[in-house]
């Protein structure tokens, strides 16, 4: 098992878009440990730590922003993303 932990905060050019900065351990309270250390700094909403295995991916662990408010997704090519929820509109 892997676990990576995406720290994930504001972009100065689009508030509707978050940079993410992923890190891998092997350890879950390895990545927990590197997501609080992180939390400091100016800038960080908060950190998702992810267990990932040879066929699925869940979260392990999350800090900041809440959870209705976050969209965490994974592409085919085993890129994560952490970003903020699209919001409903009503036409």
């Amino acid at each position: 098992m892997n676990y990576i932990c995406i720290t994930f905060g504001p972009t100065l050019a689009d508030p509707n878009y978050w940079w993410n900065d992923k890190e891998r351990f092997s350890t879950q309270r390895a990545a927990e440990r590197y997501g609080i250390e992180k939390m400091p700094i100016a800038g960080t909403f908060g950190y998702v730590v992810i267990e990932e295995t040879e066929d699925s991916w869940q979260v392990v662990d999350e800090l900041g922003a809440p959870a209705n408010a976050v969209s965490i997704s994974c592409d085919r090519l085993g890129t994560y993303s952490v970003q903020p929820a699209p919001k409903l509109i009503m036409v």
